[in-house]
């Protein structure tokens, strides 16, 4: 899955992805071997843990979903350990 910045309003990012539009609260960002992470939630107040990619050369901003499961685990732990500081 990845999703694509199309717009914001308020402190909510407007993402599009294969199935459909939505807006999320942009939560934090962690860089982590080189790459970036955000934690998002959606408007039911369900959270995503995926890899950013900034737009470059008109691109827009993308949010691609974690596949490897102990990458996805290990970033997940670190975004816990930094809400419970």
């Amino acid at each position: 899955m990845e999703l694509i910045k199309i717009g914001e309003k308020d402190d909510l990012i407007l993402l599009r992805g294969s199935g459909g539009r939505g807006y999320f609260s942009f939560i934090d960002m962690l860089r982590y071997e080189g790459k970036e992470y955000a934690l998002l939630a959606d408007e039911a107040d369900e959270y995503y843990v995926m890899e950013f990619i900034e737009g470059r050369g008109g691109e827009k901003e993308r949010y691609r979903e974690i596949t490897d499961d102990a990458l996805f685990e290990t970033v997940s732990a670190l975004f816990e350990s930094r809400a419970e500081d």
